[in-house]
């Protein structure tokens, strides 16, 4: 083995802003960007975008989805499965077979690949390396601004930050998810809910969302096999910081 042991730290493969979704359609955005026709083969495509300056990919306006990645892995069905088992007699980098993992890819997006790591033999591949996997106290940090994390924010816009959160993550039952989301996570015995205590819990949400229950889900996975796994939090925060309503 090249290495045999691993380091996750706030996230793993199972997270949903691990793989890009529709990849096809920020690599058009860059082709038009580029001066390169997005309609040419893909070939010819990439040939022509190799061609170009650093500079012309680099400044290519792109804005992904909140909670998403526009640049990253996706499931083409040759490096990364696509869930689907091998047809007996079709070529893996055949057009027709890669156009199908793109459709696939965007329909399924994060789903198909808990799919496919949930497969004994990819499981076993996992278990060859010991594994340490860490998270951190606040994970979704960043989701929120400055004065956010200040002062709190008001149930409308936790709604409107877990809405979007949703709709940009899943494809059925938003309303369902949603609502039970704002249901486990909100503490029902408080009489009265301040703006601090809906930002903690819209934290804590977003935060296991996004990387603490994918990255607990891939060590189950992992010490199924009965290889060397450990999760690790940490919670340490400075002395000094910019806001002192998060210090322990």
């Amino acid at each position: 083995l090249l290495f045999h042991r691993a380091v996750l730290m706030s996230g793993s493969g199972l997270s949903p802003w691990a793989l890009v979704e529709n990849p096809a359609r920020y690599a058009q955005q860059v082709a038009r960007h580029a001066n390169c026709s997005p309609d040419l083969p893909h070939p010819h495509l990439l040939k022509c975008l190799r061609e170009r300056p650093l500079e012309a990919l680099l400044t290519t306006p792109i804005e992904a989805p909140e909670f998403s990645s526009a640049f990253g892995p996706s499931i083409d069905g040759v490096v990364i499965d696509n869930g689907e088992p091998p047809s007996g007699g079709g070529n893996s980098g055949s057009n027709s077979g890669g156009d199908s993992s793109l459709r696939y890819a965007s329909i399924a997006g994060f789903n198909t690949l808990n799919s496919v790591l949930l497969r004994k033999s990819v499981v076993s591949k996992l278990s060859r390396y010991d594994l340490l996997l860490g998270v951190v106290k606040a994970e979704a940090y960043f989701a929120f601004s400055g004065e956010d994390v200040q002062y709190g924010i008001e149930a409308d816009r936790r709604s409107r930050i877990l809405r979007t959160f949703v709709r940009n993550t899943y494809r059925f039952h938003l309303s369902e998810i949603l609502a039970t989301i704002v249901n486990e996570y909100t503490d029902w015995e408080r009489p009265v809910q301040h703006p601090i205590n809906i930002r903690d819990e819209t934290l804590e949400a977003l935060s296991d969302a996004q990387v603490v229950a994918p990255v607990v889900h891939t060590a189950d996975l992992h010490s199924a096999a009965r290889r060397n796994s450990y999760l690790y939090v940490f919670d340490y925060q400075t002395k000094f910081g910019d806001y002192p309503q998060l210090r322990n």
